[in-house]
């Protein structure tokens, strides 16, 4: 049985990312482990030195499990929660691999201006860590039944694993998948010949039956930033999903570079699956 790795704080956001993570748990026949986040940005938890007050949160804590259990979206799907009395972001891709989990669900508000730059969204710092796919999800997603789903790369040959994981999961969800490829103004536009040429290696690279051909089904569009072209194509294409490859920079390389698949997952109102390259 596949397992579906959902992080909750028993806010609005989480619950709908525990509603989403049902819905895939039930098409994919998966069983879903609850990790509770309680107090991650707060720190209630982590700095507690009261017993009683340790003692206060985990029954809180245990209550809300007992009430969110209770949702009908949950009937006919195993469910394992886990209370976690500290929890950081890393913890979060370690937990993931000693439970083999398949996918993460989270929620996110996103996060803007000083915000984004200095501290970012929880979603965000999952982004950058995890190992594990992610799918980032928002609370304004009213009913998840995806169609199509956007693997928007710039297929360089370290994407490929990413291309496989992704290709893999949109299989499990019985989705369309699409490929997009920005090409960038200034010193990283690259030439139709030359664009072809990296697909048909990239293709080559994932052992794809029929290279020539599927590098005609990369849609290709021209746009000042990769953000803005993946946005764009998705409003235009009706897409469900974004799915896109990170680096999970950290530190000041994450700094002075950024991560595009933590801006599109942050900024994003559609959901958006990120696996590490």
């Amino acid at each position: 049985m596949k397992t579906i790795l959902i992080p909750i704080d028993f806010s609005s956001t989480s619950s709908k990312a525990l509603e989403i993570g049902a819905s895939i748990a039930k098409k994919i026949s998966a069983k879903i482990v609850l990790t509770h986040m309680a107090g991650i940005e707060e720190g209630v938890l982590t700095r507690t030195t009261n017993f009683e007050e340790t003692l206060y949160h985990t029954k809180l804590a245990e209550k809300q499990y007992i009430e969110l259990l209770k949702q009908p979206y949950l009937k006919g799907i195993l469910v394992e929660p886990v209370l976690q009395k500290t929890l950081n972001f890393s913890s979060i891709n370690n937990f993931a691999k000693d439970i083999d989990a398949s996918l993460i669900v989270m929620g996110s508000h996103g996060s803007s201006g000083l915000n984004e730059i200095f501290k970012g969204s929880n979603a965000e710092k999952v982004v950058r860590s995890s190992e594990i796919p992610l799918l980032v999800v928002k609370e304004n997603e009213l009913a998840f039944a995806p169609e199509r789903l956007i693997f928007a790369s710039n297929f360089d040959e370290e994407a490929c694993y990413a291309y496989s994981k992704i290709v893999e999961i949109a299989g499990l969800l019985s989705v369309q998948i699409e490929l997009l490829y920005v090409n960038l103004p200034g010193k990283e536009f690259i030439s139709t010949i030359e664009m072809d040429e990296k697909l048909l290696r990239f293709f080559n690279k994932v052992n794809h039956p029929d290279p020539v051909n599927a590098i005609k089904t990369v849609n290709r569009v021209a746009d000042y930033s990769v953000e803005e072209g993946v946005f764009n194509f998705a409003s235009l294409s009706g897409a469900d999903i974004i799915a896109i490859p990170t680096h999970g920079r950290k530190g000041l390389s994450h700094l002075l570079n950024g991560s595009i698949g933590e801006d599109i997952a942050n900024h994003s109102m559609l959901p958006v699956l990120t696996v590490k390259i």
